[in-house]
């Protein structure tokens, strides 16, 4: 049996884990593209990387052990990123990606 202390660093290392989630799918996407093939590869890239990222931050954390403020953190994680740094992030993607195609000419 876990103590409360072991419990809350858990629930604050998911709660990352949900913001690097949210990290990785804005890095993808935050492009619109028009082809459907180029943004279901994607899709898949940002998916397999995620999954990637929380099976191994689980491992490193509790060992796969996987309780109900698992998911919960994980998904307060990607929502307070969404809610809070997701715009930041995005601008930015948008500053470099317009000091790359300035220099692309």
């Amino acid at each position: 049996m876990q103590g409360v202390f072991d419990q809350l660093s858990d629930f604050l290392s998911c709660l990352i884990i949900g913001a690097v989630v949210g990290l990785i799918y804005d890095t993808f996407f935050f492009k619109k593209i028009l082809k459907r093939r180029k943004r279901d590869l994607l899709f898949f890239m940002s998916s397999t990387l995620s999954t990637i990222a929380v099976i191994s931050c689980l491992y490193f954390i509790n060992y796969y052990t996987i309780r109900w403020y698992t998911f919960l953190a994980i998904v307060c994680g990607f929502w307070l990123y969404k809610n809070s740094i997701s715009f930041f992030y995005k601008s930015i993607l948008r500053s470099v990606n317009k000091v790359l195609s300035f220099t692309k000419k």
